[in-house]
């Protein structure tokens, strides 16, 4: 049952932020789907305990294929659908954790390399797509 409210979460984080950040209506579909479904595979990997790259990664993944397909479907640009699915992957709870470790060197080491890893996985599988969709889209 947690994943289906943490979904339903994901869902309303992704269309809310792409209002907040004047995404063009007819992208709020697209943004929607696109965040719940990567949310999905984060939630599904990420229950399994193998560390933070491989569920992150995997979830960029998921964004950028099925961003880019919603996107040329769509026709608008391909940001439009990023903007709003990656907001409820993006590390911004842990790195506002890691600032409020400063006092505790360790602390603040680790949360910096773990919110590091998130970023760089994400980015990564979003770069990783790309390079599929322009193969795929030739």
């Amino acid at each position: 049952m947690d994943i289906v409210w943490s979904s339903i979460l994901a869902l309303i984080s992704s269309v809310a932020f792409s209002i907040i950040a004047n995404v063009p209506r007819r992208a709020l579909t697209g943004s929607a789907i696109t965040g719940l479904v990567a949310w999905i595979v984060y939630y599904s990997l990420n229950i399994n305990n193998i560390g933070l790259a491989i569920p992150n990664f995997a979830a960029g993944i998921v964004i950028g294929v099925l961003g880019t397909y919603l996107a040329r479907k769509i026709k608008i640009p391909v940001t439009m659908i990023f903007i709003g699915s990656l907001i409820s992957l993006v590390p911004g709870g842990m790195a506002f954790t890691t600032i409020q470790n400063v006092s505790n060197t360790l602390d603040l080491i680790q949360g910096l390399l773990n919110t590091l890893i998130v970023a760089m996985s994400l980015s990564l599988g979003i770069g990783s797509a790309s390079i599929f969709n322009k193969w795929l889209y030739r």
